[in-house]
C-alpha cells in the first residue's frame, strides 16, 4: 500500500483500492473467443460469413478499449455462435455450359478449339506413328 513520504495518522493510502479487474485485461479473452468461433466457420466451409465476422472484430479490437467495444466483441462472439448454429444457405452451381461458355470468353481461341476436340473424339492409348527424318 502506497502511503508517500509521511504517514498520516488516519492510516490511509493514497491509492484506492481498485475494484474488480480492469476492462483492458479481459480484451484478449474477449477477441480470442470471437477468434475461435471464426475458426468454427471456417472448418464449416463458411469463409464469407467468418471474413465479415473477423473484419468487424479487427475493427473493434484496434479501438478503444472501453465497456461499448467490450460489448461489441460480446455480440460479435454471439454472431458468430449464432451463423454456426443455423444451417448453411445452399449455393447454386453453374451448369457445365455455363462454365465453358466463361471459359471459352476468357481462353484464347486455340485452347477452346483443342478442347472441344478432345471431348469429341474419344481418348486413343495407341501412339501416333513416328515420322522418320532422312
Amino acid at each position: 500500500m502506497t502511503s508517500g513520504l509521511f504517514r498520516s495518522p488516519l492510516r490511509r493510502g493514497m491509492l484506492a483500492n481498485v475494484d474488480g479487474t480492469p476492462i483492458a485485461e479481459t480484451f484478449p479473452e474477449r477477441y480470442r473467443r470471437v477468434l475461435d468461433r471464426i475458426a468454427e466457420l471456417e472448418a464449416a466451409g463458411r469463409h464469407p460469413e467468418a471474413d465479415r465476422v473477423r473484419r468487424d472484430a479487427i475493427r473493434a479490437y484496434s479501438r478503444r478499449w472501453n465497456e461499448q467495444t467490450a460489448r461489441r466483441l460480446d455480440s460479435l462472439a454471439g454472431q458468430a455462435q449464432r451463423l454456426l448454429d443455423t444451417p448453411a444457405p445452399r449455393r447454386r452451381r453453374r451448369s457445365g455450359v455455363i462454365t465453358l461458355a466463361l471459359i471459352s470468353l476468357r481462353a484464347p481461341r486455340r485452347a477452346v478449339a483443342r478442347d472441344r476436340a478432345s471431348q469429341r473424339a474419344p481418348a486413343s492409348t495407341a501412339r501416333p506413328p513416328e515420322r522418320r527424318v532422312s
